[in-house]
């Protein structure tokens, strides 16, 4: 089984789930059926694969196939007045993939980006 990830603090500081540093990217497993997002969690740009990685894990784990994994370019700084002030958070999605049964290595997604299509 996984180590768990702990779910983002919408109102605390926007600091990586790992370590202590500034989190650019927000990682997000979406469920099924569009809803909220189901977990996620904040990453420094040392820690986002190691992030994705668990966060999928926990997803399969978790049996909930046909989800989303969404990874957000975030602004670490903005979050907490955002929130505060009762906006939406936002980031910029820059990548999408759906949660499958197996993992996704590196092998296998360079691989696959490489395949003409």
């Amino acid at each position: 089984m996984s180590a768990p990830v702990q779910d983002a603090i919408p109102w605390g500081a926007t600091v990586c789930s790992t370590c202590s540093r500034a989190a650019f990217f927000q990682a997000r497993i979406e469920s099924p059926a569009g809803r909220e997002p189901a977990r996620r969690a904040n990453a420094c740009a040392s820690h986002l694969v190691e992030v994705i990685e668990l966060l999928g894990a926990w997803a399969r784990d978790s049996q909930l196939a046909g989800g989303m994994l969404t990874v957000l370019a975030i602004d670490p700084y903005a979050l907490p007045r955002m929130t505060a002030l009762g906006l939406p958070e936002s980031g910029f999605a820059f990548y999408t993939t759906p949660v499958t049964g197996r993992p996704v290595t590196g092998r296998t997604a360079a691989k696959s980006s490489s395949t003409p299509g």
